[in-house]
């Protein structure tokens, strides 16, 4: 009856997630959503946020690593896996001229995994995939032929969203294999205001991307403390449409100049990607991991109106400290993480590049001792960009909260 009630629970969340997924506007506030598919979203499930971003290497067996689909292959045969997680970003920006904060909250993902077979188990995921959440205030522009200006006020909301549907098998205690099939879409919504003594024009623009990206990946446990990992993601083309109304108000009288629905516009390629990373323990306490992943944007041959692609290096470090699992004290079972991770960018933008770097702590504060099921909390604190005549330094700090609960499945109480 409560396996009936925690997939219920589930679907009903999925569903409510899914519905409301294309009309969540504002996720972010960076003035880098303005470029590409928005900022790509860097919150995963569970521990990995608080140790660089990083784990390709870590498997499923405590806790789920939605990172690598191989990790499925370590989940207990009667486990049931459920994580549930929130983000809270505080933004502020500098510029040549001034400076500016805002405060977002967002949904970070809705996550379920459980085994098929004593050796196998999948997986289903949603998150986020890119937020879009910018304003462009007042921007003077010349009128060809004259001296007069009009002015122009943009603003950009939305973003893409992922549902993941993952497998993993163990071939033996050594070596896990998995694939992933994930499909992503969502909106990106853009409304244009432009002003000229009385006049107004209003442009809004609903651009509309969707197809599924494939992804394998491999885990090698050398012995229990150290191991491998490696993943890879398929290039795909996210197809794209357009809907555009185009609007006017002179005198107070507004005019529909143009509504077009659907017009065919270019895609957007996604790379192809590898990821590699390891882990290792040392004294059955202390845990290091580093990641590194590469995407070869470079290789798409597509541009940005205002900037263009170039490939993007990822490195990621965690470290994480457990005095004992099984101690009775609570803080002796409360796991300590710490990380750092940086990357170069994807885009170059008047030579040059938006790179960013970020440290991260984070507490994996356990809930019971008959199962492995946690609150784990982490912080980011990062910057992205630089200040130039063109582009803006952001700092940005970043609190994660993840809810992330085992059930033991077809498991009797036993009472004397």
């Amino acid at each position: 009856m409560m396996n009936r009630l925690y997939i219920t629970v589930i679907l009903a969340i999925a569903c409510m997630y899914i519905a409301n997924a294309q009309t969540t506007n504002n996720l972010t506030g960076s003035p880098y959503s303005l470029y590409g598919l928005g900022v790509f979203n860097e919150a995963n499930l569970g521990k990995t946020n608080a140790l660089g971003k990083s784990g390709v290497a870590f498997g499923s067996t405590y806790e789920l690593n939605n990172l690598n689909p191989a990790s499925l292959g370590s989940i207990f045969k009667k486990s049931f896996m459920f994580d549930i997680g929130i983000n809270g970003e505080m933004d502020t920006y500098q510029n040549n001229k001034s400076d500016d904060s805002k405060v977002r909250t967002n949904f970070a993902n809705l996550a379920v995994a459980f085994p098929v077979t004593p050796k196998s188990a999948v997986s289903i995921v949603l998150t986020p995939y890119s937020n879009v959440g910018y304003e462009l205030i007042g921007l003077q522009t010349n009128v060809e032929g004259s001296t007069e200006t009009y002015t122009t006020y943009v603003n950009g909301s939305g973003g893409l969203n992922s549902f993941k549907a993952s497998y993993g098998i163990a071939l033996n205690k050594a070596i896990r294999l998995g694939g992933s099939l994930e499909y992503i879409f969502g909106a990106i919504d853009e409304n244009e205001v432009i002003t000229y003594n009385n006049s107004y024009l209003y442009i809004d623009r609903n651009t509309y991307y969707k197809n599924l990206r494939a992804a394998v990946g491999a885990q090698i446990d050398v012995n229990e403390k150290f191991g491998f990992g490696a993943t890879v993601k398929f290039p795909t083309s996210l197809h794209a449409s357009q809907n555009i109304e185009v609007s006017k108000i002179i005198d107070l009288a507004s005019i529909t100049v143009s509504d077009d629905e659907e017009l065919e516009i270019d895609n957007f390629d996604l790379p192809f990607e590898f990821a590699v990373g390891f882990r290792k323990t040392f004294a059955d306490k202390f845990t290091i991991n580093a990641d590194y992943k590469r995407s070869l944007w470079g290789t798409t041959d597509q541009t940005d109106n205002l900037g263009t692609f170039k490939d993007k290096d990822f490195i990621g470090v965690g470290f994480e400290y457990l005095k004992s699992d099984r101690s009775f004290k609570y803080w002796d079972r409360v796991r300590y993480r710490g990380g750092f991770c940086y990357d170069n960018g994807y885009l170059t933008i008047n030579d040059e590049t938006i790179d960013n770097k970020a440290l991260t702590l984070g507490l994996g504060l356990p809930l019971s001792l008959r199962n492995n099921s946690f609150i784990n909390i982490s912080y980011s604190y990062g910057k992205r960009g630089v200040v130039s005549s063109s582009l803006v330094k952001e700092n940005y700090h970043m609190v994660s909260i993840n809810l992330s609960l085992e059930n033991m499945w077809f498991v009797k109480n036993k009472i004397n």
